[in-house]
C-alpha cells in the first residue's frame, strides 16, 4: 500500500477512497462538507469571542482575528458551493490554515492561560485529516499541528522545561488519536477491499462474476469500453461429465478451464464466469483477428481438459466500430448476440466456433469457422 494513497479499493482523482462498484457523482463531497462544518462552527465560536470585550486583546490582534473570521467564512462557503472540486492537497492546506487560526485565537486572547484551552480545537482537525486525507497529507497536517502547539505553549511557558512538558501532552494526545484513526481506517479499507473482491469474484474459479463485470465497465451508457469482440464459451456436455465422474471432477474441470482462460486471454481482456458452464470473454482483439483468437482459445481449452476429453463451443461477435470498441450500453446486446452464435455452434454439433459481426443492430448470419 502506497503512502500517498492508502486506499486498496480505488482512489479517485482527489485521493478519495471509493469502492469501484459504489462510485457516484457525489464523490468527494462528504469530506468537503464535513470540513466546511468545522470551519463555519469555528467561525461561529470566534464571532462570540470577538463580541466579548474581555476576551481579545485590543488593537491589531483584534483586527487580525476578525480578518481570520472573514476568511474562514469565505472558505467554508466555498467548500459548500464547490465541494467536489477541492483536491486533497487543497483540503490539507485549509486544515493547516485552521490550525493557524487556533494559534491566533490563543495569542490574541487577553488571558494567555485561558486561551490555551483553545488548543483542544486542534483535535477535530487531527481526526478529520486521519479520516479523509491521504497518509502523506495527514503527515503534513500533523507536522503543522506540532508546530502550532509549540508556538502556543511557547507563549505561556515560563521556561524550556515547562514548554517541553506543556507541548508534549497535547501533541501526544493529538498524534496518538490521529494514528489510531489511521490504523482503524486502513483495517476497514482492507476489509472492504476483501469484501468487494469476494462479491465481484466467482468463488470456484476465481474469475469475475456478473457483478464484477459490471464494476469493470464505465458507468456512462455511451462510454466506449475498448472491447471490440465478445466471446461466449460453453463446456460441451458438461452434465455428462458430472454424471460420469461426479461433481468434484466437474468442479475441477471448471477450475482447469478458468485457469487456462485467465492465462491465455490477452492483457486488457476480461474473463467472466456467467454461471454454470458458460463463460464470457470481452476482448480488445481486432475484428480481422478475432476468428483466429477464438479458435486458438477453443483448441487450447481441449488441451486443458484433455484428461476428460472435454471440448468447448464458442460464439463470437466482433465490433465494426473503431478502436474505442463497443459502448457500455451495447455490451449486453453484444453478449446476447454472442449467445446466439454459441447456440448455433451447439446446434451444428458443438466443439466449434461461430463468428458474427456486430453493428449495433441484430447480427447477421454467422459463419462457422472450424471444427476441432
Amino acid at each position: 500500500m502506497e503512502e500517498d494513497t492508502p486506499h486498496p479499493v480505488r482512489v479517485d482523482s482527489d485521493g478519495v477512497h471509493v469502492p469501484e462498484a459504489g462510485r457516484t457523482a457525489d464523490d468527494g463531497r462528504p469530506r468537503a462538507r464535513v470540513l466546511a462544518c468545522l470551519v463555519l462552527a469555528a467561525v461561529a465560536v470566534g464571532c462570540v469571542a470577538a463580541l466579548d470585550p474581555t476576551t481579545l486583546r485590543p488593537g491589531a490582534w483584534t483586527l487580525a482575528f476578525i480578518a481570520s473570521l472573514v476568511l474562514g467564512t469565505a472558505v467554508g462557503t466555498a467548500l459548500l458551493a464547490v465541494a467536489r472540486r477541492w483536491s486533497g492537497a487543497a483540503l490539507a492546506a485549509v486544515v493547516c490554515g485552521l490550525q493557524g487560526i487556533v494559534v491566533l485565537s490563543v495569542l490574541a486572547n487577553q488571558s494567555r492561560a485561558g486561551g490555551v484551552l483553545n488548543v483542544v480545537l486542534l483535535l477535530p482537525l487531527a481526526v478529520y485529516a486521519a479520516v479523509y486525507l491521504s497518509r502523506r497529507q495527514c503527515r503534513v497536517v500533523m507536522a503543522a499541528l506540532v508546530a502550532c502547539v509549540g508556538v502556543v505553549m511557547g507563549a505561556v511557558a515560563d521556561g524550556v522545561l515547562q514548554w517541553i512538558s506543556l507541548t508534549a501532552l497535547p501533541v501526544l494526545a493529538f498524534l496518538g488519536t490521529s494514528e489510531v484513526v489511521l490504523r482503524l481506517r486502513t483495517h476497514l479499507e482492507g476489509a472492504l477491499a476483501s469484501l468487494v473482491e469476494q462479491v465481484a469474484t466467482d468463488p470456484l474459479t476465481g474469475l469475475l462474476n456478473r457483478r464484477g463485470l459490471e464494476s469493470r465497465l464505465p458507468r456512462a451508457a455511451d462510454a466506449p469500453t475498448g472491447f471490440r469482440c465478445v466471446l461466449m464459451l460453453d463446456i460441451d456436455h458438461f452434465k455428462a461429465i458430472n454424471d460420469r465422474f461426479g461433481h468434484e471432477v466437474g468442479d475441477e474441470v471448471f477450475r482447469r478451464f478458468a485457469a487456462g482462460l485467465a492465462h491465455e486471454t490477452r492483457a486488457g481482456d476480461l474473463a467472466v464466469r456467467l454461471g454454470g458452464e458458460e463463460f464470457l470473454v470481452l476482448s480488445t482483439t481486432a475484428p480481422d483477428q478475432v476468428s483466429d483468437y477464438a479458435e486458438a482459445l477453443r483448441a487450447r481449452a481441449a488441451e486443458w481438459m484433455a484428461e476428460w476429453a472435454v471440448t468447448v463451443s464458442v460464439g463470437v461477435v466482433s465490433a465494426t466500430a473503431g478502436e474505442d470498441g463497443v459502448a457500455r450500453g451495447d455490451v449486453l446486446g453484444a453478449v446476447a448476440a454472442a449467445d446466439e452464435c454459441l447456440y448455433r455452434a451447439k446446434q451444428e454439433g458443438r466443439n466449434r466456433t461461430v463468428v458474427r459481426p456486430w453493428n449495433d443492430a441484430r447480427p447477421s448470419d454467422g459463419v462457422s469457422t472450424s471444427v476441432g
